[in-house]
């Protein structure tokens, strides 16, 4: 990779700066883009297999695109559909439970915390570092309670969610049959041999961000039905809690295996020191044929980021939008590094023009 001056990495520093901004004050119009452009990357392999197949193989070349799209929208309805009978349903039923006795599991965690070893003979933890804890877990379990009586306050919220993502199938469809026009308009704005490099950039971004989130949704899914066999073969209670936990955190690199063994830890722990330590050695072990075998498998070399920006984004996209930015983080990285990169050569392009 080309060294850059420091001049040119606080101009892409404070532009990111800025983008970031200007996101924030409309992420509720942006979500439905950002959702229809992710669905797209995933969906347009299928599309274009589709298209080939009816072209080629059976001679219908006179078949609109929009025809190859129309399966597409169909098997992600049927998983929709089985995501929700399935999955969703009996979560809610058990995330209900969780929240009703959250203030009960925080009072057994506390009381777990009695029980270690601080000296000969002693047991529990020193008296400032107890305050803390059953400070925190005090506010832990309020908050549960809250998090319930807020529910209706939620399914609104939710509610307005639903109604901002009713744009998503209109855009994902017209992003899957008119992209490529739309990005040869758009690349065209600007005159030759500029528009090379924004091809390559086009083209690169498509490439790596697409590859990452099909693979990533892979390795999620292989990682929920391997959780849930584990939950329900261990007896853990709220299984599909776990599991879809285990799927969500499959999306954030590095920390996401933390995030999802934790809990599952402790639960087992409240039923018996044996099973946490079975249920940790087997997560353990899960989640190192995870990283050190499948993930290599799938993902390759897509992602060409340090651990340590990683690690930075992922607490960055947390902060700023959750959940969904934690999840979101590496694959926007990877978007602004391709980005840096082509204008490097934008502004070596100039220089040498000049």
């Amino acid at each position: 990779m080309a060294k850059h001056s420091i001049q040119y990495w606080l101009r892409v520093t404070m532009i990111s700066i800025m983008a970031i901004l200007l996101l924030m004050g409309t992420k509720a119009v942006a979500l439905p883009f950002v959702v229809s452009f992710v669905l797209t990357l995933i969906l347009l392999p299928l599309v274009n297999i589709m298209q080939d197949t009816l072209q080629k193989r059976f001679g219908l070349t006179w078949l609109p695109r929009s025809i190859a799209i129309l399966p597409a929208f169909l098997l992600v309805a049927l998983l929709l559909y089985l995501a929700t009978i399935l999955v969703l349903t009996p979560f809610l039923t058990e995330f209900t439970r969780l929240v009703a006795n959250f203030p009960s599991i925080m009072s057994q965690v506390y009381g777990l915390t009695k029980l270690i070893p601080t000296g000969p003979g002693e047991t529990g933890l020193p008296p400032q570092i107890e305050a803390v804890v059953g400070m925190a877990i005090t506010r832990i379990g309020n908050y549960g309670v809250e998090l319930a009586q807020q529910g209706i306050t939620a399914v609104f919220s939710f509610a307005g969610m639903l109604l901002e993502l009713l744009l998503v199938p209109i855009i994902t469809f017209y992003l899957l049959k008119d992209g490529r026009q739309l990005k040869r308009s758009i690349i065209n704005v600007f005159p030759e041999p500029t528009t090379k490099h924004l091809y390559d950039a086009f083209n690169q971004i498509h490439q790596t961000v697409g590859g990452y989130l099909r693979g990533q949704l892979v390795l999620a899914t292989n990682m929920f039905v391997i959780i849930l066999i584990v939950a329900f073969a261990y007896d853990l209670p709220y299984p599909f809690v776990l599991a879809l936990l285990a799927f969500i955190a499959e999306w954030m690199p590095i920390i996401g295996p933390f995030i999802s063994a934790g809990p599952a830890i402790v639960l087992a722990a409240l039923i018996g020191g044996t099973l946490a330590v079975k249920v940790a050695i087997t997560y353990f072990i899960i989640l190192m044929i995870d990283s050190q075998i499948i993930m290599p498998k799938v993902m390759g070399h897509i992602i060409k980021l340090h651990p340590v920006v990683i690690i930075s984004v992922i607490f960055i996209g947390g902060s700023l939008y959750g959940v969904i930015g934690m999840m979101t983080a590496v694959p926007v990285t990877a978007i602004i590094q391709i980005i840096m990169e082509k204008l490097w050569y934008f502004n070596k392009f100039y220089k040498e023009e000049q």
